[in-house]
């Protein structure tokens, strides 16, 4: 990291929360088998994975999560949860918004939201869980929303204000009326939870007038584009001044979806920075990370990999994170301590050829970018220096964070930072870059890879 982290005491002691929204399906590890063989290298990975169901998509996932060492403890999915709510905790997140798309999923000791709320416990009770009940599964089930919501009801990792009431959020909340959330709303209240309602609309703006009045706040699911991310510094205003409510801010890394055949352009790490200044300029009450690990989209936040298992090719977007969590939490932008040099980069151009999928990936904003971005966070002024296929780029970069972008063409890249013409450091890039006849493969892969390094070295998890 650039920077230092404040205390938790600091980050947890805050009106201002930073949420990662959780999804289960893509837990740390699906079945405590040594990564290199686990379920998720031999069937997600894998264009023959899972009976060649998703060989139509060259196989469902493009990323995975690191992976963890089998154990075995018989808790190891709590033991697994534990880690992720460290490692959240140690990029600036002080909760989980978990999502919930059936009553098994929320009820019973082993059920997943148990788990989570138990290991939320075991590793700091102040790491709070909103639940966030599913609705593109459980519109019109008023019983399972009930269910579902008083089963965190008792927790004390549940996510509750400063007057007793229990948080609770609803993905894609707009499915179902105001009037029947009222409904839902009241039955929990019959049964003494009253819940403080912060629903979480595709367009909030549709929504609002007929949702504040029985909302503590709202907040929209964004989009992992530049531009959207940078308009939705208004929303916050609008929402508390018009409506007295307060407003959670989405931030997203990238949105590409293997199994949909669909990519929106982020701009390399653009929307996920703009969408963190977005939320701290405008004054945001809350932030939703969207999302700490559904790897179908790939828009987790959470550290990723491939089936190499890499540890060093997909923690930009992690690490970065703990610089703006810091100065959204704080209200003060945090000093950079140390010299440290991101990049982000796909492996192909997005037009290149995908032979061994059914069809081409299509971005839905019908704009594609094809760049190598170095982001550079200083101390003082230096030199940012990109070198690939036997040429360098250089940019002058002054204190603090510059973003330097140049066309990508095939190579790895080396990456370096000089100052008085003697370099600092330098280091390259985690993944190879092809060209449009695309990689050996023959499966498209336009994720955003990531990683960093200092003068200490490469940043590895």
């Amino acid at each position: 990291m650039a920077q230092t982290l404040p205390p938790t005491h600091v980050l947890f002691g805050t009106s201002k929360k930073v949420f990662a929204h959780y999804f289960f399906p893509y837990p740390v590890s699906l079945d405590n088998a040594a990564p290199a063989n686990d379920y998720y290298n031999r069937n997600y990975l894998s264009k023959t994975g899972e009976s060649s169901k998703w060989a139509a998509q060259g196989g469902l996932l493009r990323q995975r999560p690191l992976g963890r060492t089998p154990t075995a403890n018989a808790a190891w999915l709590q033991l697994n949860m534990e880690a992720e709510i460290k490692a959240a905790m140690a990029r600036g997140i002080t909760g989980f918004t978990f999502d919930v798309m059936s009553v098994a999923e929320a009820t019973g000791s082993n059920s997943p939201l148990q788990r989570m709320l138990a290991a939320a416990l075991a590793v700091d009770s102040r790491f709070k869980i909103m639940v966030m009940p599913d609705m593109t599964t459980l519109r019109g089930n008023t019983s399972a929303v009930v269910q579902i919501i008083a089963a965190v009801a008792s927790s004390p990792t549940a996510y509750r204000l400063s007057d007793g009431r229990l948080v609770s959020s609803a993905f894609d909340a707009g499915l179902d009326s105001a009037a029947w959330w009222t409904s839902v709303l009241n039955q929990l209240k019959a049964k003494g939870i009253n819940v403080a309602f912060v629903p979480v609309f595709l367009s909030w703006q549709g929504s609002v007038e007929a949702f504040a009045p029985i909302s503590y706040g709202i907040s929209d699911w964004g989009t992992a584009t530049a531009s959207s991310a940078s308009v939705m510094q208004a929303d916050p205003d609008i929402v508390q001044s018009a409506y007295g409510k307060i407003y959670m801010m989405p931030i997203e890394t990238q949105q590409y979806r293997p199994k949909d055949f669909t990519y929106w352009e982020a701009g390399n790490s653009a929307a996920f920075r703009n969408g963190w200044m977005s939320a701290i300029n405008g004054d945001a009450d809350w932030v939703q990370l969207v999302t700490w690990n559904d790897f179908s989209e790939s828009s987790q936040i959470s550290p990723y990999t491939d089936a190499t298992l890499k540890r060093n090719i997909g923690t930009g977007y992690y690490d970065m994170n703990a610089f703006y969590a810091a100065w959204f939490l704080t209200g003060q932008k945090p000093t950079i301590t140390h010299d440290v040099l991101y990049y982000f980069y796909r492996r192909e151009p997005g037009t290149a050829a995908g032979p061994a999928q059914s069809q081409l990936d299509t971005n839905v904003t019908h704009t594609v970018e094809n760049d190598i971005e170095l982001v550079a966070f200083l101390t003082a002024p230096g030199t940012l220096n990109i070198t690939i296929g036997g040429k360098t780029y250089t940019q002058n970069a002054a204190a603090g964070i510059t973003s330097f972008k140049i066309p990508a063409q095939p190579g790895v890249p080396l990456f370096a930072l000089s100052r008085s013409g003697t370099d600092v450091f330098s280091f390259v890039g985690g993944v190879q870059i092809y060209g449009l006849s695309g990689i050996p493969s023959g499966v498209q892969d336009l994720t955003y890879w990531s990683g960093s390094a200092a003068k200490s070295g490469i940043c590895s998890l």
